[in-house]
């Protein structure tokens, strides 16, 4: 008889584990993946790259080889996806693999009823190649782009880089902060013109 993987386990064995580990109803191989699994997520909290993150595993647990610390860790994410990235393409390729195991068990079967749950999972198949989620925006966009300051100062406008501002002397920076923020002070019949034209 084979043994049970972890993730075969049931959700209310482990979360009874990871309640009271003490009185743990996994058994001591489970426990010890548990163990190696939260101190992982631990570790990419701290380091989400996961070249030092399996460096840090590897040193907590001398024993691991590396296929099984990234084995830790791709469960890690896996178990703990709202702390840790989540991983679209991971979960996508699983569904899709799950789906056409899913049909191809249903085609082998040819019962009518297999028919029909075959016509469904085709449905749950185009849903599950829908549009992926948009890409996140380009931390690095600000660089590729040139952003101004237009200061208007007796119908004169100046173009100032956003690039080049911290590198204005601070006399000059004083006045500029003067000008835009400065100013004369209006008052209530002034702001009234203001606001209805």
């Amino acid at each position: 008889m084979s043994r049970k993987a972890l993730e075969d386990t049931r959700y209310e064995l482990i979360k009874a584990h990871i309640l009271d580990p003490d009185s743990s109803p996994l058994s001591e191989e489970h426990q010890e993946i548990m163990e190696r699994v939260i101190s992982v997520a631990k570790i990419l909290d701290k380091n989400p790259i996961q070249k030092q993150a399996i460096a840090i595993h590897q040193a907590k647990h001398p024993h691991l080889s590396k296929t099984q610390a990234y084995e830790d860790i791709r469960m890690a994410v896996k178990l703990f996806n709202t702390i840790h990235t989540f991983d679209f393409d991971f979960w996508q390729t699983w569904l899709i693999n799950d789906i056409v195991k899913n049909i191809e068990r249903c085609r082998n079967n040819g019962t009518p009823q297999a028919y029909r749950v075959i016509a469904m999972e085709h449905a749950n198949l185009i849903k599950a190649l829908g549009e992926r989620p948009e890409e996140m925006d380009d931390p690095r966009r600000t660089e590729k782009h040139s952003f101004y300051v237009l200061v208007q100062n007796n119908n004169t406008t100046v173009k100032i880089d956003m690039n080049n501002l911290e590198k204005l002397p601070a006399g000059t920076l004083q006045e500029l902060n003067k000008a835009l923020f400065g100013g004369k002070e209006i008052s209530d019949a002034e702001v009234e013109d203001i606001f209805k034209t």
